[in-house]
């Protein structure tokens, strides 16, 4: 029922359909009140497409444009840059005939997903008060008022409110899809085939699986197949209300064998989060709300609360709201009033939208503003060689199936150090570089402007190291111990066949039978062009990454409180893929490198003698 469901939302975003014959005017794409997702703050590539017999032209706003038409199956296609904002109606003309959108928008698209409290079970309706906010069904759009079609239920829901809060914010239209189902447990919503000893409360959504239960996988459908559809980057986040139904059942009546701890919920969202990732095929962001509420006698239960928390502190997903805080008059029992709608709504949009203040922000670089700050240490790369009071060629020789070669470092003469890959011989040639024994610091803002390599099978990275991080392996150190230990952090590895996302991640414990790691991803548009700057920001409470300033990641994961060097590299490595399809020699140009201190720490350390 879900694949068909979603069977014309899939034609609709392909541009395809069952006209590909016809010679009648019609349009597929964009579809009446659709909001397609923009790209950047000021614009959005809408999709047009149809049939047509030939001659077609179209205007969106003033003045008339041309559309081919393929001859033989009478399709027209092409990728229109409107600027972020709507309505807007779109005209198009072939031989005669008119075809008109009234009402298609550019700006902001979530999916929300979840139990009740994200569907349609509020004890009122809510309506639109801005005619800006559509939502999406799987088969059309429509004025996004309560009870919302592709979720369960016939109430009310908070997303009119929240539609209504960001396209106040941001001036553009609003797209919902809403595919949450009441009732449900984070074990109904993982993939297919993942086991797990408890039952749900309702008993619903999973089946028997020897002396365990397994998901279904429907509602991991119900949820990716949008996610597929939409595209790369088609939507801005996931919205995630979800937990009642796995916080303290057993204190209900509810059969005490199936209730699961908080560290079962964190472990089943993570999974969640991460496959539904791999399934869109890009690092979609997440939200999640803090939701443990059952009544008034039974309001929060803290070890979800924390579980849910925990969430945020690990990265894995952005800070939503605290409904458990939404309590008296704005409930009725475990769901809300009108006016408690109206308020989870309101905090879902202050939420979403601070955090997409931030995103839409102009580039900028250095540390975060209003956080004392010191500049103590760059190279801006403007001399004809390497600075060697600063930097040593670092892993010289073979390395991962090719070789580290001083040779591939160079200086343009124009403030830019390249590092290049090159063949020779048989052989595939990087470079490496580091400030090991040169410059070492615990804590600060550390960042780099880079243009990525981005031929097939390039790696570009910018991180920074301890020495004594690889200890663990070789029983001199103790495991987890990553305050005096240290921890890899990897504030920039680009993966060229990953196109416009950028990977982070910590590694901690060696590399080998005690290895761990926290990997993250962010989508920027146009990653792939140009120069970006690249920052984390290490404090004892963590770390925060950025992208031109716009902050990506953070996580408590593996905090090092021990000194650190920089190494920046371009390699060949074969999980990169596709060298043999490489144009070489390829070079990532690095700008600069910065190192930023609070005042209050050391600003410089020379290394010191550490144990071997």
């Amino acid at each position: 029922m879900i694949r068909t469901f979603w069977f014309c939302f899939l034609l609709f975003i392909a541009g395809g359909g069952g006209h590909a014959f016809a010679q009648a005017l019609t349009i597929d794409s964009p579809r009446e009140l659709q909001v397609i997702q923009r790209h950047t703050k000021d614009e959005g590539t809408v999709r047009l497409s149809g049939t047509a017999a030939a001659g077609v032209r179209y205007r969106i706003g003033d003045g008339w444009r041309k559309i081919a038409v393929d001859a033989k199956t009478h399709r027209f296609e092409a990728d229109v840059g409107v600027p972020a904002g709507g309505w807007y109606r779109l005209e198009v003309e072939a031989g005669g005939e008119t075809a008109v959108v009234e009402k298609f928008g550019v700006g902001e698209v979530f999916i929300v997903a979840g139990q009740s409290n994200a569907a349609n079970h509020g004890s009122e309706t809510l309506r639109t008060q801005t005619g800006l906010v559509s939502s999406f069904d799987g088969r059309a759009w429509h004025v996004a008022d309560d009870p919302q079609a592709g979720a369960s239920g016939q109430g009310g829901s908070f997303m009119p409110a929240f539609g209504d809060g960001m396209a106040r914010r941001f001036g553009v239209p609003v797209g919902l899809v809403p595919v949450a189902v009441g009732a449900t447990s984070v074990r109904e919503w993982l993939p297919k085939g993942i086991r797990f000893k408890q039952n749900t409360t309702t008993g619903k959504g999973v089946k028997q699986a020897d002396d365990e239960f397994e998901s279904t996988g429907a509602l991991f459908d119900k949820l990716t197949v949008p996610m597929k559809a939409l595209g790369t980057a088609g939507f801005r986040a996931v919205l995630w209300h979800q937990g009642e139904s796995d916080a303290g059942q057993a204190r209900g009546g509810f059969p005490a064998d199936r209730q699961i701890s908080g560290a079962q919920y964190v472990e089943f969202m993570e999974q969640l989060i991460r496959r539904s990732r791999n399934a869109a095929a890009w690092p979609v962001p997440w939200f999640t709300a803090v939701t443990t509420f059952h009544s008034e006698q039974d309001a929060r239960d803290e070890e979800f609360r924390d579980a849910m928390q925990s969430l945020w502190r690990k990265g894995l997903s952005w800070p939503g709201p605290d409904t458990d805080t939404l309590r008296g008059d704005l409930r009725a029992g475990v769901h809300f009033n009108g006016k408690g709608l109206q308020k989870h709504g309101d905090l879902w949009a202050r939420k979403v939208g601070a955090w997409l203040d931030d995103m839409l922000a102009p580039p900028r670089d250095g540390p975060p503003p209003g956080r004392d700050y010191k500049l103590v240490w760059q190279d801006e790369f403007d001399g004809p060689k390497l600075d060697e009071t600063k930097w040593s060629h670092r892993s010289v020789g073979q390395r991962r199936g090719a070789w580290i070669d001083p040779e591939c470092v160079s200086f343009d003469g124009r403030g830019h150090m390249l590092i290049s890959v090159k063949k020779v011989g048989d052989q595939f040639h990087g470079g490496m570089i580091g400030t090991e024994k040169k410059g070492m610091w615990t804590h600060g803002y550390f960042e780099c402007r880079v243009q990525v390599a981005t031929e097939p099978g390039m790696n570009t990275a910018f991180w920074i190291q301890a020495p004594r991080m690889a200890a663990p392996d070789n029983g001199k150190g103790i495991a987890d111990d990553t305050a005096h230990n240290g921890t890899e952090i990897d504030i920039l590895e680009y993966i060229a066949r990953q196109g416009d996302v950028a990977h982070f991640n910590l590694h901690w414990n060696g590399y080998g039978k005690l290895h761990k790691s926290a990997p993250a991803d962010s989508w920027l548009h146009g990653l792939r062009k140009g120069f970006h700057v690249y920052g984390v920001e290490w404090t004892d409470a963590g770390y925060d990454f950025f992208i031109d300033g716009h902050h990506c990641w953070h996580t408590g994961e593996a905090v090092s409180n021990t000194d650190e060097y920089i190494i920046l590299d371009l390699e060949v490595s074969q999980w990169a893929g596709g060298i043999e399809n490489s144009r070489l020699p390829v070079s990532a140009v690095f700008d600069w490198v910065r190192v930023w201190k609070k005042p209050s720490q050391a600003t410089f350390t020379q290394p010191q003698a550490h144990p071997p």
